[in-house]
């Protein structure tokens, strides 16, 4: 949760626009937007390799499982026991956490797409204010 909250913080800089800062945050929108896209793909590729980890490990530790089994288990049984294990645990909410910041970047890529019509729009009232 920590890096969403990070993500909250910087989002809130990114979009805050004002008569004083109009042309900074202009200048700086197409490497935002590049900034924002990459962080999306780098959380994707994060979350894929952090699930195959996971299913790695659990092929493993459902190996184990049925090996040290006193009794004969099925291979759904054993994959169960192995879900509950705490290393699985673990990175099952870490990618249920990278799902929540893939969801948060896709609506900010989204935001920053349509933040060159904010700016037009405050460059207009800007011009309207003038006249």
């Amino acid at each position: 949760m920590e890096l969403l909250k990070k993500y909250f913080d910087e989002v809130g800089k990114d979009l805050m626009i004002d008569d004083f800062n109009l042309k900074d945050q202009t200048m700086r929108l197409p490497a935002r937007k590049h900034y924002w896209v990459a962080q999306l793909i780098k959380s994707k590729i994060k979350r894929n390799q952090i699930f195959e980890k996971k299913k790695t490990l659990k092929k493993k530790i459902t190996k184990e499982v049925i090996a040290s089994s006193p009794v004969k288990l099925s291979q759904s049984a054993a994959e169960q026991a192995a879900e509950r294990h705490e290393s699985i645990s673990t990175l099952t909410a870490e990618i249920k956490e990278l799902d929540l910041v893939i969801e948060y970047l896709d609506k900010v890529e989204k935001v920053m797409s349509q933040m060159s019509f904010d700016v037009k729009n405050a460059v207009e009232i800007m011009k309207m204010e003038q006249i």
